[in-house]
């Protein structure tokens, strides 16, 4: 699934890439820009940021900084893991909740972009969801496997998801 989101959000750039060279040679070779450019440029920066997102976690390539929670005692580790578990939990089901509410009203009132081109929107806001839901799911499933390691006695820094 890594890779998938990688190649996708890889193609975006490429895409991105492309457009903005063209761009940049349309105005200045036809003194004007590429009708669309900034609709859809907006659409693959979207894309890129959210399959990243996606896939940094399944890959486990995520910044993560632990300076704090490191000098702490174990149990205090094992409280910080169980409240990151519950935060997580929170936020990505109310987030989930809310990407999913405003795809169905994209997809139920054939949302576009308000450009020149009218771009349909709502592929690209189930794209947020799926990122966002694989992001919170593997996010979920490595705090909790974390948990449980440091119940153990363990240090888990390097769960996989």
């Amino acid at each position: 699934m890594a890779s998938a989101f990688s190649v996708v959000a890889g193609l975006c750039l490429l895409a991105l890439v492309l457009l903005t060279v063209a761009d940049v040679v349309s105005r200045n070779v036809q003194g004007r820009s590429i009708l669309g450019t900034v609709e859809i440029s907006t659409v693959l920066l979207v894309a890129i940021a959210f399959l990243g997102l996606g896939a940094a976690e399944v890959t486990g390539k995520h910044v993560s900084v632990s300076l704090i929670e490191a000098r702490l005692p174990h149990l205090g580790r094992l409280g910080l893991s169980a409240l990151r578990a519950l935060l997580l939990a929170g936020v990505g089901a109310l987030l989930i909740l809310g990407l999913t509410e405003v795809y169905l009203g994209a997809v139920e009132r054939a949302e576009t972009t308000n450009g020149v081109l009218g771009l349909a929107t709502a592929p690209w806001k189930l794209i947020l969801v799926i990122s966002f839901l694989v992001f919170f799911i593997l996010a979920l499933w490595r705090e909790v496997h974390q948990f449980f390691a440091l119940r153990r006695g363990s240090s888990a820094s390097g769960v996989k998801a």
